[in-house]
């Protein structure tokens, strides 16, 4: 499997998930024309998996819909994307009730964000058995997910960051109040990480990292430090990440 970043961060999110000769686009937060000049191969979309309504995430959810990719997300995404005249509407899914799409089974689950009702998926190449999590705009991950092999998850910020933002005057109290009930800090993907058997891990893929809250060196020391793993990546625009069960 191999894992194509578009986008990532406040300015846009779009990430192909490809595997054999089938491939999933994980939301679509940038314009049509990039994503389509991005993915060369568009027609071998399975699908595309839509987090929630948030522009840097859904900005092109209805025309990739109306392109000819099923465009999935939860009812309540769905309702707060749709626009007056589409005429192609997503399909909704329901929290921890899988569905088959092209070649892979996806299992969404409820994450925690303000949005109507945002959700991550557990992603399962049936040909392989290789399972991918995408969760990403969570400030927790209430579930566990054993038996996954790559991580694709949110690395927003670090808590002494915007403390001491705060402190210096450069980050309101309410902004911060608003990032620790709508992103995963680093400390709390810790947390999140402790809590999971990782023995199927080969690599944590970090996303959505905030430009002014973030250190990338200090994620990706920390992650490595706690979960034992040497593949740890934070992922960047333009970047493609091969994930390997046997990377070595």
């Amino acid at each position: 499997m191999e894992l194509q970043i578009i986008g990532t961060g406040s300015s846009g999110n779009a990430y192909v998930l490809r595997a054999g000769g089938s491939a999933l686009l994980l939301d679509a937060g940038l314009p049509i024309r990039q994503l389509i000049r991005a993915v060369p191969d568009w027609k071998c979309l399975d699908g595309c998996l839509i987090t929630h309504e948030h522009g840097d995430h859904a900005k092109s959810a209805e025309a990739v819909a109306q392109m000819g990719v099923k465009t999935y997300s939860s009812a309540g995404t769905a309702e707060a994307i749709r626009s007056d005249g589409c005429l192609t509407p997503l399909n909704a899914v329901q929290m921890l009730s899988a569905i088959s799409v092209g070649e892979f089974t996806v299992l969404p689950f409820e994450t925690q964000h303000d949005a109507a009702e945002p959700c991550g998926y557990l992603i399962r190449h049936d040909p392989t058995g290789e399972v991918s999590l995408y969760a990403t705009d969570t400030y927790y991950l209430k579930h566990t997910f054993p038996g996954v092999h790559y991580w694709i998850v949110e690395c927003n910020y670090i808590d002494e960051v915007i403390d001491g933002q705060q402190e210096d005057g450069e980050l309101t109290a309410a902004l911060r109040h608003r990032l620790k009930k709508s992103h995963m800090s680093l400390r709390r993907l810790l947390d999140a990480l402790r809590a999971n058997d990782l023995s199927k891990t080969r690599t944590i893929v970090l996303v959505h990292l905030s430009d002014e809250r973030s250190d990338e060196r200090a994620m990706v020391k920390a992650v490595k430090e706690v979960t034992g793993l040497e593949e740890v990546i934070a992922a960047a625009a333009g970047m493609t990440i091969p994930l390997e069960l046997n990377p070595f």
